[in-house]
């Protein structure tokens, strides 16, 4: 029997498939020369693919981060060494954060993509921002306050049937808790427990490679979608911002965070980069690096050999607050939106700008378009107005889909930096 390629090169091809069947219609659609119901009714069925694999994902999210991070605390053998590898982490996810915002500032202040753009046609592009981003009075305050509750679940079984970024939080904060105290509590019953949650966790990622399998039919719905519901028109008109997004991600992506694995991590990037192409393309597709998280630690563990005491702590904890492709995109559309109204934001409002999209990008959700609705909060800090989001929504399921794959990324680096980071101090 003919052996199939590797699952990069299948979600690879699905990708293809996906983009070779809708443009054209698109295209074709645009011309006149057939329906444009038809487009249409591709994108629609693209999307019910891919958010039927998208869901199959996400119905495994919750307990997989359950037993990954109860086994990952377990495995840490003392709170001590837990509380170190918390805290690398945690300060390696903030400084990646602040470095790709720092490098949005910087490029959107040097192409400066909203100078002389036509605000006619972007308002007549725009798409209506959901009643739900408005919500909140969006200060830095309340940013943190929010996380800080929403870290607190009322019910923690209810959080586990609800995979949203705020059940997230809290399934994440609620499985740390029960970790620390299984190993505190010690003795035969923790010896119980922790053999219990391994177990579990082997059958997750049992059920987890089943789905995964799915992945290149998921990958060319989305694409189908992507390709077939927008094409190419609704990208002209923000030409210079795109380009200026994807330069700001492309420097990160291929310069900062390479620099890191391969100094740090003592890993060739080229090699890693090729251990996490699976998820990387499938963050890509899907645009949800919660959705993703399956697959990267997969990726994570099994073809780049990091260890599952790290992944299982590092990797679920990134995948909801380290998103470092959504904090560069914020800051870049914040001054893109002022640069467009021609407003010229000073050095102090631009560092409240890189504040704020620090924050904002921890609280976005692991999810479709989750960035747009944090940049609120960001556009409130500086008195931009508000509507200016509608502006941008056009484009932004390509930049999503780019964002994700940075941000998982970031995430499947800190695995690898975080690893060699806590060999080096054990020997």
């Amino acid at each position: 029997m003919k052996q199939l390629p590797a699952l990069h090169w299948q979600i690879l091809i699905g990708m293809f498939i996906g983009a070779a069947v809708g443009l054209p219609l698109n295209i074709l659609a645009d011309q006149g020369h057939v329906s444009p119901e038809w487009p249409r009714q591709v994108a629609f069925y693209g999307k019910a693919i891919g958010d039927l694999f998208l869901r199959l994902l996400s119905m495994i999210i919750a307990p997989l981060i359950f037993t990954s991070l109860v086994t990952g605390v377990t495995a840490s053998g003392s709170l001590e060494g837990l509380g170190r590898m918390g805290l690398r982490t945690i300060v390696f996810y903030i400084s990646t954060s602040m470095a790709a915002i720092v490098t949005g500032l910087i490029l959107v202040n040097l192409i400066r993509p909203g100078v002389g753009a036509d605000m006619a046609v972007l308002q007549a592009g725009a798409e209506p921002v959901a009643p739900a981003v408005l919500e909140g009075d969006g200060g830095v305050g309340s940013t943190l306050w929010n996380q800080l509750l929403n870290l607190i679940p009322p019910n923690p079984f209810a959080a586990l049937a609800d995979p949203t970024n705020r059940s997230i939080l809290a399934v994440i904060f609620f499985s740390l808790l029960f970790g620390i105290f299984v190993v505190r509590v010690g003795g035969e019953h923790g010896k119980r427990l922790t053999d219990a949650f391994n177990a579990a966790f082997e059958v997750m990622m049992s059920l987890t490679m089943f789905i995964i399998r799915l992945a290149p039919v998921g990958v060319m719905g989305f694409m189908l979608y992507a390709a077939a519901g927008r094409g190419l028109g609704v990208f002209a008109s923000l030409a210079w911002y795109m380009l200026t997004v994807f330069c700001g991600l492309a420097i990160h992506a291929c310069i900062t965070l390479p620099m890191l694995a391969a100094l740090i991590a003592r890993r060739s990037p080229r090699q890693f980069a090729r251990d996490m192409a699976p998820a990387l393309m499938t963050a890509f597709s899907t645009a949800s690096s919660n959705g993703t998280l399956p697959l990267t630690m997969t990726c994570i563990e099994q073809r780049a050999g990091i260890s599952n005491r790290v992944s299982s702590f590092v990797l679920p904890l990134g995948a909801t607050i380290n998103m470092d492709g959504t904090a560069l995109y914020e800051a870049v559309a914040v001054l893109f939106i002022a640069q467009a109204y021609g407003s010229e934001l000073t050095l102090a409002q631009q560092v409240i700008v890189a504040f704020t999209a620090l924050l904002a990008s921890i609280g976005a959700a692991g999810i479709p378009h989750a960035g747009t609705v944090m940049m609120v909060v960001v556009l409130r800090a500086v008195g931009l107005p508000l509507d200016a989001v509608g502006l941008i929504l056009a484009v932004d399921r390509v930049l999503d889909m780019c964002r994700t794959a940075v941000n998982v990324w970031s995430d499947a680096t800190a695995a690898a930096v975080i690893e060699r980071v806590c060999q080096k101090r054990v020997t």
